[in-house]
């Protein structure tokens, strides 16, 4: 599972264009980050191309953090 944390990480940071080494996976993407709705969709649609997870929009108003996004794929990923 580090793999997929691992391009995650890479995933999410080619979207905000941050090294992937500078996101703290606990820090809020929206406030501490600077991703407006518009990345936060680009991100999600990322992850669903490239894990073919697709996260329900009411769980995605939950999740604030990279490891929020983590777990929820892991979750999706571990339920097929």
């Amino acid at each position: 599972m580090e793999n997929i944390e691992h391009q995650i990480r890479e995933s999410v940071a080619k979207v905000i264009k941050v090294p992937a080494e500078k996101i703290d996976p606990n820090a809020d993407l929206f406030k501490e980050l600077g991703v407006d709705s518009l990345l936060g969709v680009e991100i999600f649609a990322t992850l669903d191309k490239q894990f073919h997870i697709d996260i329900p929009e009411n769980r995605l108003e939950k999740i604030k953090t990279l490891n929020d996004i983590i777990a929820v794929a892991k979750e999706k990923i571990n339920a097929r």
